[in-house]
């Protein structure tokens, strides 16, 4: 069995590890793992591990912005500069839930 995926409008925007946005400078996300530039997105609508394909790039959520905020998405920079310079973008986006979520979902 297989899920087929989901599609959403969602607000990207960027964000850096930095205290004026993150409150510390260490990248450890919500769930526990050091974040990766170009892998890592926050999402507080989707579970954490969720596959996210933005213009045909895969990302995996990893963090949250702790607003709940619903269609948002942040990617994850190093640079601080670079994630001001991404501005704020929206954009058709593709969702894979993890495995092992479907059955809150209702699916088996």
């Amino acid at each position: 069995m297989f899920l087929l995926p989901m599609f959403m409008v969602c607000m990207i925007t960027a964000y850096s590890p930095t205290v004026e946005e993150c409150g510390k400078t260490d990248a450890i996300t919500a769930s526990g793992i050091k974040a990766v530039e170009g892998e890592t997105i926050a999402c507080d609508h989707l579970p954490f591990y969720s596959s996210v394909k933005i213009d045909g790039k895969e990302y995996t959520v990893h963090d949250r912005f702790g607003g709940n905020y619903k269609n948002k998405i942040d990617i994850f920079m190093t640079s601080k500069e670079d994630a001001i310079n991404h501005g704020v973008k929206y954009k058709l986006v593709e969702v894979q839930l993890p495995k092992k979520t479907w059955r809150f979902f209702g699916y088996e």
